[in-house]
């Protein structure tokens, strides 16, 4: 009898044992940041997008504008660069030449050379060879002879306005590559900006507003 009982026993089918798997955090347990090692990285989310009609930070409207004064400089000032080394001159004396242009009048040396930012002497040799070269006239001030005075001759101004209209020639190919959009869309900005008269006194002469 009891032979036969445990045969039956070892006979029957074995029940299935439910193994649980413990999950990795069960086995290491909850993770700590170890000190100093380097924070994870975040997870990427979508950008929140700017409220329509916010106005843009000026940081971001001065990167956007450097980015695109930086692309006409790079590819609309072949024809500048050119002049410009057709005219042999040094940058001081082509800012010398500007500044005076827009004075309007006759400048004294120690004026020029605040305007340009040099030295007294360099002001004094810059002033020497465009009066060589026909580009600046030199003369005694009205009021105290010690002192004197700086203007641009008919020739220094030819010379300001022949790098005008280079820049110019530049700046309206790249309009040319413009879409219709792109044009529709960058009048009316410029247009606004236009209406500022320290914006508009550097209009090239001759433009129509």
């Amino acid at each position: 009898m009891q032979a036969s009982t445990f045969l039956k026993r070892d006979l029957q089918p074995a029940r299935a044992t439910k193994i649980t798997v413990p999950t990795r955090a069960a086995i290491t347990g909850p993770t700590y940041a170890t000190p100093g090692a380097p924070a994870p990285a975040p997870v990427p989310t979508a950008a929140t997008p700017a409220p329509a009609g916010a106005s843009p930070a000026p940081t971001t409207l001065g990167s956007d504008l450097c980015a695109v004064v930086a692309y006409l400089h790079k590819n609309c000032n072949s024809e500048v660069l050119e002049a410009f080394g057709a005219l042999e001159l040094t940058l001081t004396q082509i800012k010398l030449l500007h500044y005076l242009e827009q004075a309007r009048s006759a400048v004294t040396l120690k004026r020029a050379a605040e305007l340009v930012h040099v030295s007294f002497p360099a002001a004094s040799r810059a002033v020497e060879d465009l009066v060589r070269r026909g580009y600046v006239e030199r003369s005694e001030d009205h009021d105290d002879r010690r002192y004197k005075r700086v203007a641009p001759t008919e020739a220094g101004l030819a010379v300001t306005r022949r790098l005008a209209a280079a820049r110019l020639h530049g700046l309206e190919q790249f309009t040319q590559t413009l879409t219709d959009h792109e044009r529709r869309t960058l009048g009316p900005a410029l247009s606004l900006l236009l209406q500022r008269p320290d914006v508009a006194a550097c209009r090239p002469e001759g433009s129509t507003s």
